[in-house]
């Protein structure tokens, strides 16, 4: 259309010489104007038309690869690993005199294997776990999939003084470079590391493991000198086994408040501690690697604690669900991996000043050997149903002075309950066992009893209590709310399961499952246990 310049000149000209003839001049200003528009819209079309060009340009242009700095190896040329494989690749003259290419930085490629332009890092890629570091920098990494080992770089900038063997890195698509520390995973496993102080005055009875859970905790801390003469080495964990519901999650609770009281006390300063306390089926997972990853991190977990000054205490609650003899999982390959993982965390453990780690079990006899050895857990400590002494001392801790009750002396309401309990009357009878040796025994709800049972009747009692009281009668607790809360927790308990292996409950019942024959509940004549129950060990 010509310069757009020359063209509103020519109609200027004509404009003046044309000025004694208005009508024409008329026609000139349509026409500028008309010139005007069309030129604007010729405009919008070529910005339109430029747009699809850079646009077809683009859809035409091949995908750029992308690889990964591993070094410079002189200027203009730089080592990198794309698609598995390593070049010794140019690049474009902005980025080579720059210098600003590093080691794990992520470059974009042309068709050329030309290095055009810088990239951003990456914050995800294949998982692996650090070995070890080697002499020359380098790191020695375990892929996440797999056993084998290789060797990789650390990024440029990367703070290497935070990675430490047994940690989670990521790495680039090459898996040549680690990009990064892994984040702090959510644990899904069951995990409490609240510290509550627990005293021993808490734990009614059990006399006996006090006494030798005490000298076990107390030498090392207070006699320190003597045992270092000797090269006596003190267990670095117990096994606390036994029926349900006796006091082991309490004992252990207390066993910590105790540990921090002796060291506080020793090393003049206040310290804390951590009970990390661990549900053993919650740690079991079908995938490969996950259970082994939950018991790398609850041990890594007291590591830390311990860094940060504080006393770990690892408290694993039915340890034979994860930590069962592997011939007794043959299949499942779970345990075949998970138990040597324990053991490697324990092994790394040198003193009960370090992690104090304790299992608790209703099964010790189900519990992998090489757990139990000399050097891990060692120390085995059976934690018994409780005696009639034992249960009065579990009721003082519930019937405390200053609770609303029938009798303000504890005797007065505690000796009726116990008398009632410690009946062997056949409406107390729960089991008939037929021993090996031909006579029979029979079980009684005093067999049965427990600090878990105790605590659930004064529940009952006090719920009668408080019932009473609403309903306008005074507030006390009454030695026949006891003995009704009693009757009522063992009818309603459901001591033994409908369908459960003889040696399962046996073992629960402190009796050795090979000295009986056959077992029956009372008004069970042999033939119908024969035929219900079918409950033989021969």
């Amino acid at each position: 259309m010509g310069d757009q310049t020359h063209i509103v000149e020519l109609i200027d000209q004509v404009l003046d010489e044309t000025q004694d003839r208005p009508q024409l001049q008329e026609k000139v200003f349509d026409l500028r104007d008309a010139l005007f528009q069309a030129q604007q819209s010729a405009q919008q079309s070529a910005l339109k038309i430029k747009t699809l060009e850079d646009a077809i340009e683009k859809l035409k242009s091949p995908a750029h690869r992308i690889g990964t700095i591993l070094s410079q190896v002189e200027e203009g040329l730089v080592r990198l690993a794309c698609g598995g494989a390593e070049y010794q690749a140019a690049v474009v003259p902005e980025l080579a005199e720059s210098g600003a290419l590093k080691t794990g930085d992520q470059v974009a490629l042309n068709e050329g294997f030309v290095v055009i332009a810088r990239l951003l890092r990456p914050s995800q890629g294949p998982l692996a776990k650090i070995s070890g570091k080697l002499a020359d920098g380098q790191w020695l990494v375990q892929a996440a999939t797999g056993n084998t080992e290789t060797i990789v770089l650390a990024r440029d900038g990367l703070d290497e003084t935070r990675l430490k063997e047994g940690e989670e890195i990521f790495l680039d698509a090459n898996q040549k470079v680690i990009l990064g520390k892994l984040p702090q995973r959510e644990s899904r496993a069951l995990i409490e590391d609240d510290y509550e102080q627990v005293e021993w005055s808490q734990v009614g009875g059990q006399e006996k493991v006090k006494e030798e859970v005490r000298k076990v905790l107390e030498y090392p801390l207070l006699h320190q000198e003597i045992l270092n003469q000797m090269e006596y080495q003190m267990p670095k964990g117990f096994l606390f086994y036994g029926p349900p519901g006796c006091g082991k999650t309490l004992i252990g609770k207390a066993i910590l408040t105790e540990v921090i009281r002796k060291l506080s006390e020793q090393e003049e300063s206040e310290l804390q501690g951590r009970f990390i306390h661990v549900k053993g089926p919650e740690i079991l997972n079908m995938w490969l690697g996950e259970s082994e990853r939950k018991i790398r991190e609850i041990f890594k977990k007291a590591r830390d604690y311990r860094e940060k000054g504080q006393i770990p205490f690892i408290f694993i609650d039915e340890a034979e669900s994860i930590l069962g003899t592997r011939q007794a999982w043959r299949g499942s390959n779970i345990n075949n991996t998970v138990v040597p993982m324990f053991c490697a965390e324990m092994d790394g453990i040198q003193s009960l000043r370090e992690t104090v780690v304790i299992l608790a079990t209703n099964r010790p006899d189900l519990i992998d050997p090489a757990i139990i050895r000399p050097g891990r857990i060692d120390r085995k400590i059976k934690v018994s149903r409780p005696n009639r002494e034992e249960c009065k001392a579990i009721l003082r801790v519930y019937l405390k002075e200053g609770l609303p009750r029938e009798h303000e002396d504890f005797d007065a309401m505690a000796e009726p309950f116990l008398d009632h309990l410690f009946k062997r009357n056949a409406s107390q009878e729960v089991l008939v066992l037929t021993l090996r040796s031909g006579g029979n025994r029979k079980m009684y709800w005093k067999d049965f009893i427990s600090g878990a049972v105790i605590e659930g009747i004064i529940k009952r009692a006090k719920e009668r209590a408080i019932e009473r009281a609403i309903h306008g009668e005074a507030l006390r607790l009454t030695v026949d709310d006891m003995i009704v809360s009693m009757e009522t927790e063992f009818q309603e308990g459901h001591l033994l399961p409908a369908e459960s292996h003889l040696e399962d409950w046996l073992q629960l019942l402190d009796m050795e499952s090979k000295n009986v024959v056959q077992v029956r509940r009372p008004g069970e004549s042999d033939q119908a246990t024969e035929n219900t129950m079918r409950r033989s060990v021969i």
